[in-house]
């Protein structure tokens, strides 16, 4: 992945491109808007994108642009040719091992104030469009969708990418880990209990820089702040997970961690940055109050299976 960027069209000052039910649109990411239907700090996040360049393997357009895909940071999707002209682009999900040039972009020539037309790679006349968002129809609004039509010399088709200063925070807000807790320096189940500090988990990102696994998922420390240390993978399968304390500027690799994609009902795998077959488990498949937690080979079971809830 490349640095995160919120794209913003000349139309709007304070619009940008987000993901809102599934749709491609024009969003406000401003705190003080209370009519948004999202929290302001979660809109944010959809609204924060990475140009990924790498993934095009060296493909070019016709004029020798160099290709992008345009991934959202928050739900892990790129943005995909519309079915033709005068059509909303299309959503899918970025599988980074498998090259799918419906995903691919470029951009032309700075027009003035960093704003490009950003177009199909394999065709430079569909480019991306903010539909209708032109004087005669009241300009961009919240809401208006993204298509791809013929270049016209329109504001509403000019867009520039602005990199996001403190989008990406250090961490997420504090969860429980359904339901993980520190007894005796061990790493456990236990019954949720709200008032127990020690099941407050801090997912971070400091200091990981763009560490992903092998399927391209962003790595993090599982801190506790209550003990003030991080989760490390036991040197050995089989053997329980530590907590140990880690240095705020280097990070040891064991102590990184990856979640899957959903595998159900929310809930999702937790598993070491170096092999993704390797996963949290409640060891032995148990799910009683104090069961060890250990790292072990992904069989699908239960015992495998996690949720991040916010704490209330």
């Amino acid at each position: 992945m490349e640095h995160a960027f919120r794209i913003q069209c000349r139309a709007s000052d304070d619009l940008s491109l987000a993901i809102v039910n599934g749709e491609v649109i024009l969003a406000k990411s401003d705190p003080r808007d209370d009519r948004q239907a999202r929290p302001s700090s979660l809109l944010l996040r959809f609204c924060v994108w990475h140009k990924d360049v790498r993934y095009s393997a060296g493909l070019k357009d016709e004029a020798g642009r160099l290709a992008f895909a345009l991934v959202n940071k928050a739900t892990g999707e790129a943005i995909k040719h519309s079915f033709g002209y005068n059509h909303p682009v299309r959503l899918v999900k970025f599988e980074p091992g498998y090259l799918d040039e419906s995903v691919l972009w470029t951009e032309s020539e700075d027009t003035g104030d960093g704003f490009h037309r950003i177009h199909m790679i394999n065709n430079a006349d569909y480019i991306f469009d903010a539909e209708e968002a032109v004087p005669l129809c009241d300009g961009a609004r919240d809401g208006t969708r993204l298509i791809l039509f013929r270049w016209n010399g329109g504001d509403n088709q000019l867009w520039r990418m602005a990199p996001c200063i403190g989008a990406e925070p250090d961490h997420e807000p504090p969860v429980h880990v359904v339901c993980l807790t520190v007894r005796h320096g061990a790493v456990v189940l236990a019954r949720i209990d709200h008032k127990d500090p020690k099941q407050h988990w801090t997912v971070s990102f400091r200091n990981t820089g763009r560490v992903t696994d092998e399927e391209g998922h962003r790595s993090f420390l599982l801190l506790n702040p209550s003990t003030g240390k991080a989760m490390k993978r036991s040197a050995d399968k089989e053997q329980p997970v530590e907590l140990v304390g880690h240095g705020p500027d280097s990070v040891d690799v064991a102590l990184l961690w990856t979640r899957s994609d959903n595998v159900g009902e929310g809930f999702h795998c937790i598993r070491t940055v170096s092999d993704v077959s390797l996963v949290l488990d409640a060891a032995g498949g148990g799910r009683h109050d104090g069961t060890p937690i250990i790292v072990f080979p992904w069989n699908g079971g239960a015992n495998q299976r996690w949720s991040m809830l916010p704490l209330d």
